[in-house]
């Protein structure tokens, strides 16, 4: 089974700049324009809270975060559906009322296993408050290795999710929003995408504290 996967240093360059709307997924920039208003009113109702964050986040999106694409309309993410640890179905919107920070890797990308530990220690560094780190392993065979690097390389504070299937990456692949390993993605309380980054990040750093300070000290009202 052949994946895509993103090589390259912590905190790597932004992508080139694509031609279509932030936030969106790839295709969708050609959409006709006499659709309906009230599809468009719905989203924004639906995504105010994102919208209001991702305002605030823009000039955060430097440094070791760079690659961080910010929505200038977020949308509502799919329902991606994973296991947790205990092998029961999880969904995002089991997330919902809390930002979330969605990252999907496995244990062959190598930039992936370096997300890991640094991801560990940004959950660590917001404990208790509205936030949580949403790493999934899609991991296709010997799926005890996953469980056993975070164990080897002494992570504590991350919740394990798994999709033996890989169906989340391929999901994410198809609209777009996937390039190759690791993809993160930052979820607002209601739901909606506020930024996409392809590639890894130092997520432990102070770059990457002050974009998700700042996305949870804003308002949801």
């Amino acid at each position: 089974m052949a994946f895509l996967y993103v090589i390259g240093s912590m905190g790597g360059k932004k992508p080139p700049e694509r031609a279509v709307d932030e936030g969106a997924p790839a295709g969708t920039a050609d959409q006709s324009a006499d659709q309906s208003a009230a599809p468009a009113a719905d989203v924004n109702a639906a995504c105010a809270t994102s919208t209001k964050i991702a305002a605030t986040l823009k000039d955060l999106a430097k440094g070791e975060v760079a690659a961080m694409i910010i929505a200038a309309k977020p949308q509502p993410m799919p329902d991606y559906a994973f296991d947790g640890p205990d092998g029961a179905p999880v969904s995002l919107a089991d997330f919902k009322g809390k930002t979330a920070l969605l990252n999907i890797w496995a244990t062959w990308c190598v930039p992936c296993r370096a997300e890991m530990p640094a991801l560990d220690r940004l959950q660590e560094a917001f404990a208790g408050q509205n936030f949580q780190v949403v790493a999934v392993n899609v991991d296709t065979t010997r799926l005890e290795r996953a469980k056993a690097f975070l164990a080897e390389t002494g992570v504590k504070s991350l919740t394990y999710y798994g999709d033996p299937k890989a169906n989340l990456f391929y999901e994410m692949k198809q609209s777009g929003k996937a390039l190759g390993l690791p993809t993160t993605a930052l979820i607002g309380p209601d739901g909606c995408q506020i930024g996409l980054m392809n590639g890894p990040a130092a997520w432990d750093s102070a770059d990457a504290k002050a974009l998700i300070s700042r996305a949870l000290e804003t308002p949801s009202n």
